[in-house]
């Protein structure tokens, strides 16, 4: 049987003065490709260490997570970024992203409020 798959919402604070982000933007921000978001703003991502974290970066990027730990295995021993910080849950991404104008992140869909702005729906990764 099929894994369910949840819609992944990327989120930033309400009061971001952007509307959304392309996938290459959220990508190139989780990846620590940049950390400027299009208004020229420090963007500060937020990661999660719950099972959503498989499907965001699988679905962003095509690429398992384990590709992404690897990944940033060698960007950390380069010195040359740090991986986003790592928080529990949707909970703890929604209260860090209400609290932070710059803070961006993603949720399971269903988690979505009036209370942080979407950026992007996480779409399967096409080549």
């Amino acid at each position: 049987m099929p894994v369910a798959q949840a819609d992944v919402a990327v989120i930033a604070h309400i009061k971001s003065n952007f509307s959304s982000l392309t996938a290459k933007q959220v990508q190139d921000i989780f990846m620590g490709r940049t950390r400027i978001f299009p208004n020229g703003k420090f963007a500060l991502p937020i990661d999660q260490s719950s099972p959503l974290r498989a499907e965001f970066y699988e679905e962003l990027t095509g690429r398992p997570v384990e590709q992404i730990n690897a990944y940033w295995a060698r960007i950390m021993f380069t010195g040359q970024a740090s991986p986003p910080q790592r928080l529990p849950d949707d909970e703890a991404v929604l209260q860090t992203v209400r609290e932070n104008e710059g803070a961006i992140g993603y949720i399971d869909k269903t988690r979505v409020d009036g209370t942080i702005r979407v950026l992007l729906l996480v779409q399967p990764w096409k080549p």
